[in-house]
């Protein structure tokens, strides 16, 4: 014996189980593009901590200048003396 209730409610059934597949196929998608940002950050990204001397280094925006300068020890050029 079926009441007036039981369409409506599957109805209702159907409804949030398409809402939450929906929700999980959106949460996939925002996943997958967070992580495409994030990768490509990181690829972009140059060794900042590099000793040594000055220099440039390729990255995905362009040339970066990297490492330090480091005045040589003895060097007369680097003191303010006369």
């Amino acid at each position: 014996m079926m009441t007036a209730s039981q369409p409506a409610w599957r109805r209702a059934a159907a409804v949030w189980r398409a809402a939450r597949r929906a929700a999980a196929a959106l949460q996939a998608i925002h996943d997958e593009q967070v992580l495409g940002w994030e990768l490509f950050w990181q690829s972009s990204r140059v060794a900042v901590e590099r000793t040594g001397p000055l220099v440039w280094t390729p990255s995905l925006d362009g040339p970066r200048l990297t490492g330090s300068h480091l005045p040589v020890p003895g060097d007369t050029g680097a003191r303010n003396t006369p």
